[in-house]
């Protein structure tokens, strides 16, 4: 019987090893982000336009930090319809896989700021939510075109051709 025990506690422990290393790799393409988006309207061809409400715990959120939310939303929410902009859907479908994880890592790391063409000045709402927390809005445009051209050369997203 002692046998069996010690069998099965060798046998478990590394599973268990396992799974904890495995959630301490989550990305941030995984995590919960806390941002809310909005279409202002109609921007140049081949971008949004996008309000970027974001949650912060300082009135003094940085900008870089709108970019990198809208870029996610429109990788992986979509644009809701509003300001003369029909609805558009994500850019990237389904449940991310491990390597797209990795890549997603490195991806909101530097790389999604080619993609943030400007963020309007004098576009900045603050509105205070909470004790310790801001709601935080930004306008902000986003290179679809180009954004949607990368991540196809890297293989995240299927091209549109594909499959005719």
């Amino acid at each position: 019987m002692r046998k069996l025990f010690i069998f099965t506690c060798l046998c478990v422990f590394p599973l268990l090893v396992a799974s904890c290393g495995s959630a301490a790799r989550m990305n941030k393409a995984d995590q919960p982000w806390s941002y809310e988006v909005e279409s202002v309207g109609v921007g140049a061809e081949g971008t949004y336009v996008l309000r970027v409400w974001s949650w912060y715990r300082t009135p003094d959120m940085p900008v870089n930090v709108a970019g990198k939310n809208a870029v996610h939303a429109v990788i992986f929410k979509g644009v809701p319809a509003g300001g003369g902009a029909s609805a558009q859907p994500p850019l990237y479908k389904g449940q991310i896989s491990a390597s797209d994880s990795l890549f997603f890592d490195g991806f909101f790391t530097a790389a999604y700021q080619n993609y943030v063409n400007s963020v309007a000045s004098g576009s900045r709402q603050v509105l205070k939510t909470g004790n310790r927390e801001y709601k935080i809005g930004y306008v902000v445009s986003v290179a679809k075109d180009n954004l949607r051209k990368y991540l196809e050369t890297q293989g995240v997203v299927k091209a549109l051709s594909e499959g005719f």
